[in-house]
């Protein structure tokens, strides 16, 4: 049964990267496991899988969070909070050339964190950004891949779905779950921002002259985006006619992060993420009151896209995991880890990245491996929420590194440059930041 097993599995993996439908392949291969188990005489197979399903689907812990996290990010994308915290973050840089490349990329990081959708944030962010950057002489692969390599910050969230999983696992709330790699995050980022910045200055001085090249042409996307750059630096001068910042919307997409930790600290009542998610999301359609029916309707279309897209991948791994254990097949891959708890590393950091970065997405993998193999971890010699943040930050690690990745067609497109010169630039940096994570969580 375990060769069985490990066989569907490669398959699985196989099909997911030639980016099958993620949920229909783990189903059918957790339900055919899960047969092959029963054919051999394991009894409640049928009956725990169809279980294993349904209780994800209804999770109190992780359902009602999920969802009003997605909920409050389509507000504030739908109100222009997210808007007018980007423009309140990126003045600055039109004013100090040096740091644009680092600066970008810890914007993008920062409204990840509120704008949890990677395309999404992209969209927002670079928008305003590319067109800046490109104005300023950054090369537009450097431009676009200062936006890719900030659409990781998505993990540093508390109620991003992931979080939410791997606290539930280890009996944690999503707060503590980052507490726990919020140092390494900073520094796996500041890792990634000194080697882009090398990367591109070693590229220009090879004489790589592709941006200028692209911006000559007349009509070009470069030369377009540019130009929206130089009008984005005049209008910041003194005479023009600036962008007005609306303040308070652009403190709305943090209140959420900033009540919980004020809860966390005492200063205000403790209430779960979810609690504050809701409030906050009140909070800021009350902003559009004319138009608050739109809003309550941008709120639910949020809910319900997490819930189709994020719970129902979660429902579908579930059945996958189950079959893993009837035939026996985890209990197997344990017994390996822990004799080499270098195997159970490498698995949980660069099985995902690899899958992230050859498919354009590792959510599938990362979940798999966090419902599999990341309950054992203790057995491993590692703590639960080490193993599962590190699975599940080398996902969204390894998007940014995939030439395939929705996201980095955005960011491509946007500086109108091809994806894979994109990835060669964010290649090196998000490898060298899941090592970080790998090494210093485990």
């Amino acid at each position: 049964m375990v060769w069985a097993g490990a066989l569907i599995v490669l398959i699985t993996f196989a099909a997911i990267l030639k980016n099958l439908e993620a949920r229909m392949v783990l189903i059918l291969s957790g339900a055919a496991m899960a047969l092959i188990a029963g054919i051999a005489g394991v009894e409640g197979c049928f009956d725990g899988a169809m279980q294993a399903f349904i209780s994800q689907l209804i999770n109190e812990s992780l359902v009602p969070t999920i969802c009003a996290c997605m909920g409050f990010s389509a507000v504030m994308e739908y109100t222009k909070c997210s808007s007018n915290l980007v423009y309140l973050l990126t003045r600055p840089l039109q004013k100090v050339r040096f740091a644009v490349v680092p600066g970008a990329i810890l914007i993008t990081w920062l409204i990840n964190i509120v704008v949890m959708s990677a395309a999404g944030c992209a969209a927002t962010v670079g928008t305003l950004l590319v067109p800046m950057m490109l104005g300023l002489g950054v090369h537009p692969a450097t431009a676009a891949a200062c936006i890719l390599i900030g659409t990781w910050g998505n993990v540093m969230n508390p109620g991003q779905s992931f979080n939410v999983q791997v606290g539930e696992l280890a009996s944690m709330t999503g707060l503590e779950v980052v507490s726990s790699f919020t140092m390494v995050a900073v520094i796996a980022l500041a890792a990634s921002i000194v080697l882009l910045t090398a990367i591109d200055i070693t590229m220009v001085k090879k004489g790589n002259k592709q941006g200028a090249a692209y911006a000559a042409e007349p009509g070009s996307a470069v030369q377009a985006a540019a130009s929206q750059g130089a009008s984005a630096r005049h209008d910041s001068n003194p005479g023009s006619s600036p962008v007005k910042i609306n303040y308070f919307k652009a403190l709305i997409p943090a209140t959420p992060i900033i009540f919980l930790l004020l809860g966390n600290a005492g200063v205000l009542p403790n209430f779960d993420i979810t609690v504050w998610m809701l409030s906050c999301s009140v909070l800021g359609l009350l902003l559009d009151v004319r138009h608050v029916q739109d809003g309550v309707k941008q709120f639910f279309n949020g809910v319900g896209n997490s819930y189709r897209d994020i719970i129902t991948l979660m429902a579908a791994a579930s059945v996958f995991t189950f079959g893993m254990n009837a035939v026996g097949l985890t209990g197997a891959l344990v017994d390996v880890m822990k004799n080499s708890t270098a195997i159970a590393r490498l698995g949980a950091g660069f099985g995902p990245f690899i899958i992230a970065a050859l498919s354009g997405s590792g959510n599938a993998a990362a979940i798999a491996f966090n419902t599999s193999i990341t309950p054992h971890a203790a057995d491993l010699g590692y703590a639960v929420e080490a193993m599962g943040s590190v699975a599940q930050i080398a996902a969204a690690i390894g998007r940014s590194a995939s030439p395939v990745a929705g996201v980095t067609i955005i960011c491509a497109k946007m500086a109108g440059v091809s994806p894979m010169d994109v990835v060669k630039r964010s290649i090196l940096p998000m490898l060298a930041a899941v090592l970080i994570f790998m090494f210093m969580l485990m």
